[in-house]
């Protein structure tokens, strides 16, 4: 499956976000930014999105993650970026996008552990409208 989702759950005081599949499109870019931008709406200081299962990115899911990034952080909140896989960090290195996010290894997530499940309930997937 090479699609791509983003899941959000809020539980116990905590957001988090899922990042799953390629994202390689600017529908795939636009579900990125919704998810994170959602997850802002909470009040909560920090979002917590796994990376770990995402597969790919080109230079639009770059640029969704750093809109996203930048727009969260101007509405105070702080992105924590858990778990991106080395060959995307390889390309945020080329881009320099690596610089400018809070990278965190995968052990750090603190989000709700459902995220981290293999299989996840719809009813936490970001959907387009």
């Amino acid at each position: 499956m090479n699609t791509f989702t983003a899941h959000t759950q809020r539980q116990q005081g905590k957001i988090g976000v899922t990042l799953r599949g390629n994202c390689t499109d600017i529908t795939a870019a636009e579900l990125l930014e919704k998810a994170v931008a959602d997850a802002t709406t909470y009040g909560l200081a920090v979002i917590w999105i796994d990376c770990q299962r995402l597969n790919t990115i080109t230079w639009q899911g770059q640029r969704a993650i750093l809109n996203a990034n930048q727009r969260a952080r101007a509405a105070g909140v702080s992105p924590r970026w858990c778990g991106i896989p080395t060959p995307i960090l390889e390309q945020f290195a080329v881009s320099g996008l690596g610089l400018l996010l809070s990278l965190e290894p995968a052990s750090s997530y603190q989000g709700p552990p459902e995220l981290l499940l293999d299989y996840l309930s719809p009813s936490t997937r970001i959907r387009l409208v």
